[in-house]
C-alpha cells in the first residue's frame, strides 16, 4: 500500500536549467514540503525562481513573466533555453493521469519546456514535451494542473490589499463561498443601497436638482431625476471592500496605519488561503522571494514554521479529484530562516567562474570568463543522522550565518571568537596602508562551535556534491593540548606543584575575605586530563578527516602549540598586557603570575599547566574580553604566529569570485 500511496505526495523533485542567465547547465533538487534557496547576493537565487515561473503555469492564468532573448546565458545567444521539471511521489491515481509524462521505471513524471526563437514572430516561444524521451504532450490539461503563485521580493503588501481593483478579495470570496451565497450577498447589498436612497441627504439633493431641471425642461419635455446607487455586481462590491487590521484589542484601522511587517504577513495569509482552496490543481508551487521582508527575526521563524505546516496539511486523498498539494520554494538572505528549517531542506547556491574560449567578430579566439551558478543540496551531504541533528541544533540555537559565508574560521570557544577580530584589526592589519585587508576581514564569518568535534562541520562545509562545495577553503583554529607528563610525587602522595600551591593558599588565607578564599580554593580542583574532544580536534585527526572526504587541500588547520590563552604569551612583548588582564580578575595572585613566567619550559607552558590543572583558574571569556579591550585601547600586543597565519590565510582565499 505504501507504494501506491506515497507519503510525500506529488512534488517537484528537480528542475534542470540550461542556458538561462547564470544557469548554464544546472540541476536544482527540492524537498516535498519546503525548500530554501540560500546564498550570497548574485549567486543565482532569483534566476532559479524565475526559471520555475517559466516552467509552470500561473495559478490565476495571468502570465506576468515572459522569456526574452536577453534571458539567454552570455555566450549562448541564438541558442535555446530549456527547463526540465521532474516530479516524484505520484500516487497511483496521479501515475495514471500523467501516463504520457511518466517514466514507468522510476514512477517519476517529467515535462521539458523549451524556449526557442520564432523567426516569424521575432520572439522566443515555448514548446512543452513530456516523458523520458521528450515526446509530444498529449494531455496539456494535466500539465496545466501544475501551477505556481509568485511573491516578488519588493512586494507592497499594503497596496496589494488596499487596491481599488479588488481582485484579490474577489478571488478569495469566490474560493470560500458558493454561488448562491454570493448572489444573496449581492442582492442584500443592493437592497441596502436602495433603502439608503430615502435618506434626507439624497432626497434633498434629488429635490433641488429636480427643481432646476424642471425649470429647464418642463416647457418642452419634462425630465425626472433621481440620485441613487448603481446596481452592483459582485466584482464592483469587492472594489469597495477594504481590509483593516490592528493589534488585538484595538479597533481595526486602515493598513497604512499598520507596520509593513504585519501587512506583509496579512498579504501572505491571503495568498495561502487562495492556495489552500485551489482544489482544481494537482500541485501548486508557492514561490516566495525573501519571505523575511519587513519581518523581525521572531516573526521570520514563525512564518517559516507556518509555511511548512501548510505544505504538510495540503496532502489529501486524490482518488476523487486533484490532490491540491502545496510545495513551498523560497529564496532568502536570512540566516534566521535558514536555521529554522533544517539543513536537509536547504539548497545552497554558489557561483563558479569558468574560462571559455570564444571567437570574436574577426574569427580570432579569445578567453572570456563566465559566471555560472552551482547548486549544493545539503540533504545529499554524507552526514550521519546524529551529525545532521547536531548541526541543526547548533544552527537553530545560534542563528549563525554559516550557510551564507564564503570565508569561514571555525573556533573552539568564545575567547577565540572575541579576540580574532580585534587582533586582525589592530595587530595583523593595523598599518595605515592595510585598510582594504581590515575591511575584507569584516566579511569573514567566525563560527564558535564550542567544545565539540569539528568533524561534522568540516563535512558540511567541504563535502562535494555535483562538483560544488559550500566553501572553497575552510580555516580551523584548534588547540594542540599536549599531554602533561606525570609529576613526581612527594612522600605524602601530593605532587610538588600542588604542595607549593597549597602552602601559598594557606599563607594567603588570613588576608582574604571569605568569598575570595572560596574562589581560590576552587582553583585546587584538579581537572580530568582525559579530554576526548581535544583529542578529536587535534590537527592530525582533522586533516585525516578532510582527506577522507576528498577535501584535504581545502582545509587549513591553525593549531595552537598549547591552548589560546597560554600561547598569547609566546611573543614576549605581550606579557605586560596579559599580566594586567590576569590581575584584573585575580588582583592578589601576582605570585602565581610570576610562577607562570618562571616555569622551566617557559611562560606559555606554565600558563597551560595552570589552565589544565585548575578548572576555575581564570574565566576564559572574561579574560579574552579584557585582553581585547586593552588591544583596542592601544596596548602593545603581537599576534602569535599561528593566529597570524590563520588570519592571513583566510583572506588568501581569492577563488572564482575575485578573479
Amino acid at each position: 500500500m505504501s507504494q501506491d500511496r506515497p507519503k510525500a505526495g506529488m512534488y517537484l523533485r528537480q528542475l534542470g536549467i540550461k542556458n538561462f542567465r547564470s544557469c548554464y547547465d544546472l540541476d536544482v533538487d527540492f524537498q516535498p514540503g519546503i525548500t530554501l534557496l540560500v546564498g550570497e547576493n548574485n549567486s543565482g537565487k532569483s534566476n532559479v525562481i524565475e526559471a520555475l515561473r517559466l516552467a509552470t503555469t500561473p495559478l490565476n492564468r495571468r502570465a506576468t513573466r515572459w522569456f526574452d532573448e536577453v534571458d539567454l546565458s552570455h555566450g549562448r545567444e541564438g541558442k535555446e533555453a530549456q527547463f526540465r521539471a521532474t516530479y516524484d511521489g505520484l500516487s497511483a491515481a496521479q501515475r495514471a493521469h500523467y501516463i504520457t509524462a511518466l517514466d514507468v521505471k522510476s514512477n517519476q513524471a517529467a515535462y521539458t519546456t523549451t524556449y526557442k526563437r520564432d523567426e516569424v514572430r521575432q520572439q522566443m516561444r515555448p514548446t512543452v514535451t513530456a516523458g523520458p524521451v521528450d515526446g509530444p504532450d498529449a494531455e496539456p490539461d494535466k500539465h496545466d494542473q501544475i501551477a505556481h503563485v509568485y511573491l516578488a521580493p519588493l512586494r507592497d503588501a499594503q497596496r496589494e490589499l488596499d487596491s481599488s481593483d479588488g481582485n484579490r478579495l474577489l478571488r478569495i470570496i469566490r474560493y470560500l463561498t458558493e454561488e448562491d451565497e454570493q448572489e444573496e450577498f449581492r442582492a442584500q447589498a443592493n437592497d441596502s443601497f436602495t433603502e439608503l436612497k430615502k435618506h434626507p441627504v439624497l432626497t434633498a439633493t434629488t429635490k433641488e436638482i429636480q427643481g432646476h431641471l424642471g425649470e429647464l425642461t418642463d416647457s418642452v419635455r419634462g425630465q425626472t431625476v433621481e440620485v441613487t446607487f448603481a446596481e452592483y455586481e459582485l466584482h464592483r462590491l469587492a472594489r469597495s471592500l477594504r481590509v483593516k487590521m490592528a493589534e488585538a484589542g484595538i479597533p481595526p484601522a486602515d493598513l497604512t496605519e499598520s507596520g509593513l511587517g504585519y501587512a506583509n504577513l496579512l498579504f501572505i495569509a491571503t495568498v495561502i488561503l487562495e492556495l489552500r482552496n485551489a482544489q482544481h490543481m494537482e500541485l501548486t508551487l508557492f514561490l516566495v522571494e525573501e519571505p523575511e521582508a519587513h519581518l523581525h527575526p521572531q516573526l521570520q521563524a514563525v512564518l517559516l514554521d507556518y509555511l511548512q505546516e501548510q505544505a504538510e496539511v495540503s496532502l489529501k486523498d486524490d482518488t476523487q479529484g486533484p490532490a491540491g498539494r502545496i510545495q513551498v520554494i523560497a529564496s532568502t538572505h536570512s540566516p534566521n530562516l535558514a536555521s529554522s528549517v533544517g539543513i536537509q531542506n536547504v539548497v545552497a547556491l554558489r557561483t563558479r567562474v569558468d574560462q571559455e574560449t570564444v571567437q570574436d567578430k574577426e574569427g580570432k579566439e579569445k578567453e572570456v570568463l563566465r559566471r555560472q551558478t552551482q547548486a549544493l543540496p545539503l540533504a545529499k551531504l554524507a552526514l550521519t543522522d546524529d551529525e545532521r541533528r547536531k548541526i541543526n541544533q547548533y544552527l537553530d540555537a545560534t542563528r549563525a550565518g554559516l550557510l551564507f559565508a564564503r570565508r569561514v574560521i571555525l573556533v573552539e570557544g568564545i575567547a577565540e571568537a572575541v579576540l580574532l577580530p580585534v587582533i586582525a584589526r589592530y595587530c595583523v592589519f593595523g598599518g595605515k596602508d592595510q585598510a582594504r585587508q581590515r575591511r575584507d576581514f569584516h566579511g569573514v564569518t567566525i563560527i564558535n562551535v564550542g567544545s565539540v568535534d569539528f568533524a561534522p562541520y568540516i563535512t558540511l562545509l567541504l563535502s562535494e556534491v555535483n562538483g560544488c562545495r559550500l566553501l572553497d577553503r575552510l580555516t580551523v583554529i584548534t588547540d594542540g593540548d599536549p599531554d602533561i607528563p606525570k609529576e613526581k610525587k612527594s612522600e605524602d602522595g601530593e605532587s610538588e606543584d600542588d604542595q607549593s600551591e597549597s602552602q601559598e593558599s594557606a599563607t594567603a588565607a588570613p588576608t582574604m575575605n571569605k568569598p575570595e578564599a572560596d574562589a581560590e580554593a576552587g582553583e585546587d580542583e584538579t581537572e580530568d586530563d582525559d579530554d576526548d574532544t581535544a583529542v578529536n580536534n587535534r590537527k592530525d585527526r582533522l586533516t585525516a578527516h578532510a582527506e577522507s572526504i576528498g577535501a584535504a587541500e581545502h582545509l587549513i588547520v591553525a593549531e595552537a602549540p598549547h591552548t589560546l590563552e597560554a600561547d598569547l604569551l609566546e611573543p614576549e612583548a605581550n606579557e605586560p598586557l596579559l599580566r594586567a588582564a590576569f590581575l584584573r580578575q585575580k588582583p592578589k595572585s601576582k605570585k602565581k603570575w610570576q610562577e607562570i613566567l618562571n616555569n622551566d619550559r617557559g611562560g606559555p607552558w606554565g600558563f597551560y599547566l595552570k589552565l589544565r590543572k585548575h578548572k576555575k583558574f581564570i574565566g576564559k571569556g572574561e579574560f579574552a574580553h579584557d585582553v581585547a579591550l586593552a588591544i583596542a585601547h592601544g596596548g602593545i600586543f603581537e599576534a602569535p604566529q599561528y593566529l597570524d597565519d590563520a588570519i592571513r590565510g583566510v583572506l588568501a582565499d581569492v577563488s572564482a569570485e575575485a578573479r
